[in-house]
């Protein structure tokens, strides 16, 4: 099944929706468990927001099966973190804009313990530490690199290594053509590697 064309209108929305939902439910449930805030955990837990998420997409089947370039995934992914705002409003009292309609989305916060740790496995990519004391240097060396780093170039770092999306999913998440997310990769890839090995030098 094609799921990102109409071509599978007669399949009844409710077995569709359950279908894709369960290829893509593992790629949600990380990009909310990493983007979710720590004051909205102690009110609600990952599954809870992954469930609301869930409802809300079936809500807005329609966006979902309409025909279109942006793929199925890319729109479920503006779902949950529309869904991620309302919640935050509900159970926080909190004024945030609307996910749905920003072109840009922000980066995590990369001081938080989870996602702090996956920029310091990204950045063992690139030259692996022995020990566990190199291991602790490298986080910290890895949070100085972040706060050099351009938003720009964390954004579609965080879209290509955490979130793995590909190319034309950044591209149709950012709003940006497929040649021009590939630069913007490419040219993030190499300034985050060269900050990071000077970085490493100056120890």
């Amino acid at each position: 099944m094609n799921q990102g064309s109409d071509s599978t209108s007669e399949v009844p929305a409710s077995l569709w929706l359950a279908e894709v939902w369960q290829e893509y439910c593992e790629r949600i449930t990380r990009m909310l468990a990493a983007r979710m805030p720590e004051s909205l955990q102690r009110r609600m837990g990952v599954d809870d927001l992954v469930q609301e998420t869930y409802l809300a997409c079936g809500r807005r089947i329609n966006f979902l099966r309409e025909p279109g370039e942006l793929p199925v995934y890319v729109k479920m992914r503006r779902i949950a973190l529309q869904t991620l705002a309302d919640m935050e409003r509900k159970h926080l009292a909190a004024g945030k804009r609307d996910a749905m309609k920003e072109v840009e989305i922000a980066p995590t916060d990369p001081d938080r313990s989870d996602y702090s740790d996956a920029w310091a496995q990204f950045a063992d990519t690139i030259s692996s530490p022995r020990t566990h004391m190199e291991r602790l240097e490298r986080q910290a060396t890895t949070r100085r690199v972040l706060q050099q780093l351009p938003k720009i170039d964390r954004e579609i770092l965080e879209l290509r290594h955490f979130e793995e999306l590909s190319n034309a999913e950044c591209a149709a998440v950012l709003e940006i053509t497929q040649k021009t997310s590939s630069i913007r990769y490419v040219r993030a890839l190499k300034r985050f590697r060269d900050l990071l090995l000077e970085e490493e030098k100056r120890l």
